[in-house]
């Protein structure tokens, strides 16, 4: 229990010699720093227990290690839950600004429809027109996507430094970032 006043700490060995009994039972419990090193460290708590029982190599084990390893499995199936939710959540929240920059392209577009007809009536074509709403759509996206990649890499690194990772900068995802800027871009740019 966690009363001081009736704890005893003594050597194993005198226990031992004073209290000698051949019923006697152990439990040894310890932890890692690596988790990568479990299989080498429950081999040598066996070598050491087959030492200490004094068995032979054909003598089975009269003793047993148990691995609580389960609740590590089930923080890995927690963690691919958490990791399909925030792609899920990443993916509509991309779909709501996709929808949103069309509507600003859309207002814009109606807004505007007297700078069209000046630049229609001193010579524009509707491509260049057209052009121009599809570059502006691209330029507003790419600034709010490299926004989102620095808040991303700022914030995401303080969290790394604060759980003792070193600096990361994902290439992939922010070209990837990049990418679908430009598709969204072009998306809300052509349909208004």
């Amino acid at each position: 229990g966690s009363n001081s006043d009736r704890t005893a700490l003594m050597p194993l060995a005198h226990i031992q010699s004073a209290y000698p009994s051949s019923e006697r039972s152990y439990v040894v419990s310890f932890t890692l720093t690596d988790p990568r090193q479990l299989a080498y460290a429950e081999q040598e708590a066996v070598g050491l227990f087959r030492n200490i029982r004094r068995l032979s190599r054909m003598d089975p084990d009269n003793f047993s290690v148990t691995k609580s390893d389960s609740f590590a499995r089930s923080l890995i199936e927690n963690l691919a839950f958490v990791d399909m939710a925030a792609k899920a959540i990443g993916l509509i929240t991309l779909l709501g600004a996709a929808i949103g920059l069309m509507n600003i392209m859309l207002v814009s577009v109606t807004e505007r429809t007297r700078e069209i007809g000046l630049r229609k009536a001193l010579g524009a074509t509707a491509k260049q027109i057209k052009n121009q709403f599809l570059i502006e759509a691209v330029v507003i996206c790419q600034i709010g996507g490299a926004g989102g990649i620095l808040l991303g890499l700022i914030i995401g690194n303080l969290v790394g430094v604060a759980l003792g990772a070193g600096f990361v900068a994902p290439w992939e995802w922010m070209l990837l970032a990049v990418v679908v800027c430009i598709v969204v871009g072009l998306g809300a740019g052509l349909y208004p």
